[in-house]
């Protein structure tokens, strides 16, 4: 079997300027949380001259969030972009999601004072026939109901394009669409044919963390599907929408691997996409991340295109965090940015409020006087930090989650007193331990360590062995 190269990108959210009248787009708060809808056109620009690049590979999967909020500019304007490319010499292949439809028709847009307007946004029917030609079209069997789609990459190779997608509060494979996918994997494993996947919600939670403040955006029933296809001989799922780098890997109880393999936002922080290359002879998949640094036309203030992104990132946090503690009806609407819901950002209210003011008057010195028995640090070793708030290294903390490969040294003192701070915690939260098991979660320290220093995967470059 030829070894086959491909690109992965995913969460495009494109916005197109049509929805601008003479505005700001950082004037209204929520714009603040990616850089989409400011520069996603030169952006994506950039990245498909880059995916044209002499001896680059001619696939192109994209899985998922085409558009910002489904705007029907945006969607005419973003498939003339891919039509171009396709004319470049590549094959692409889309899935959509929730981003790429308004349930009543309606999005929105900015006048030039900055005020939400109306503007027509597609239906999820509008879809089906709207973007066939990047996949359904292409493709050897349709799933017409859920615009699941298998398509041939070569004779050699099987694409599973799985949209998840069953309405805003639910994502995963009704039990029909679920037989048809084993249809398909059946078929080509009597064809000889390796399968690749995307779907657009992750299948395994990226993070620990993520798992407990957004369980809702993960596949419905991720890990039973992610044994399931393991099993069927799908060991790779090419995942998006939470905007994480990172890779995770779970074994069925028949002892086979399936790695959840999800990219952050093209346009967002960190701005990547990834390049991989299949061998199923050789027993490799190389999983390479490339970042997009450099944007003509795009005023970054001399930064690069992931300084940019982190800095809007941060900025968004920290916000976040202040609102949290100072304004939390706009704590509310800044919250959804990170995928917590308006009815669990109030039910969480009197834990969040009083622990976000309590959080933002932290100092390190606090912290490390409350552990002093058991974070090995000296006295002496703190003196530089303090009066350092605890803060700015939580909203680096954040950064961490969606950026992936966290790299803390672990002899410093940064890990080491916050690593014995989640221990203590671990200790305070015993009489929750029981409410934590039940939504996967072992202790504080598991949802929290890894944000501090990737000891797994690496969620960058990384090459699975078959």
């Amino acid at each position: 079997m030829q070894p086959l190269e491909l690109f992965v990108l995913t969460d495009t959210h494109y916005y197109s300027k049509k929805n601008w009248v003479d505005g700001d787009p950082y004037a209204f708060p929520p714009a603040r949380e990616q850089l989409y809808r400011l520069g996603s056109e030169e952006i994506l620009r950039k990245v498909f001259d880059e995916l044209c690049a002499p001896g680059a590979p001619e696939i192109v999967l994209i899985s998922g969030d085409l558009t910002n909020n489904g705007e029907v500019t945006s969607h005419e304007e973003i498939r003339e972009m891919l039509r171009e490319l396709e004319q470049r010499g590549k094959r692409v292949f889309v899935t959509t999601a929730t981003h790429d439809y308004r349930g009543e028709g309606v999005s929105y847009g900015f006048d030039k004072n900055n005020n939400r307007v109306d503007v027509p946004a597609f239906l999820r029917d509008d879809l089906r026939d709207f973007w066939r030609e990047f996949g359904m079209s292409k493709a050897i069997s349709v799933h017409e109901p859920t615009m699941c789609y298998a398509a041939e990459l070569t004779p050699e190779y099987l694409l599973l394009a799985l949209n998840d997608d069953r309405g805003y509060d639910h994502a995963g494979f009704t039990a029909e669409c679920f037989e048809w996918i084993c249809e398909q994997a059946e078929q080509a494993k009597k064809k000889g044919q390796f399968i690749i996947a995307m779907t657009h919600h992750p299948v395994l939670s990226p993070s620990p963390l993520y798992k407990l403040i957004a369980p809702g955006d993960l596949l419905e029933e991720g890990e039973t599907r992610a044994k399931q296809f393991a099993d069927m001989g799908v060991p790779v799922m090419f995942t998006g929408h939470s905007h994480i780098h990172n890779i995770t890997r779970i074994d069925s109880e028949a002892g086979n691997p399936f790695y959840d393999v999800s990219t952050s936002a093209t346009v967002g922080f960190p701005p990547n996409y990834r390049r991989v290359r299949f061998d199923p002879d050789g027993g490799t998949i190389d999983i390479k991340t490339i970042s997009v640094e450099n944007v003509p036309g795009l005023d970054l203030g001399g930064l690069t295109l992931p300084q940019f992104t982190e800095k809007q990132f941060l900025g968004v946090v920290t916000d976040i965090l202040d609102a949290a503690d100072k304004d939390y009806e706009t704590f509310i609407r800044l919250a959804n940015s990170f995928s917590l819901r308006e009815p669990k950002a109030r039910k969480l209210k009197p834990v969040i409020h009083p622990a976000a003011g309590w959080l933002n008057r932290l100092t390190f010195g606090k912290v490390w006087k409350w552990t002093r028995r058991s974070n090995g640090v000296s006295k002496e070793e703190m003196k530089p930090q303090w009066d350092r708030l605890v803060v700015p290294f939580a909203v680096k903390l954040a950064a961490n989650l969606y950026r992936g490969d966290a790299d803390l040294p672990k002899d410093g003192v940064e890990y080491r007193v916050a690593s014995a701070l989640f221990q203590k915690l671990d200790r305070l939260s015993k009489p929750f331990a029981d409410k934590l098991k039940a939504k996967g979660i072992e202790s504080i320290s598991a949802i929290l360590l890894p944000l501090l220093h990737n000891d797994g995967i690496s969620d960058a470059d990384y090459t699975i062995r078959l």
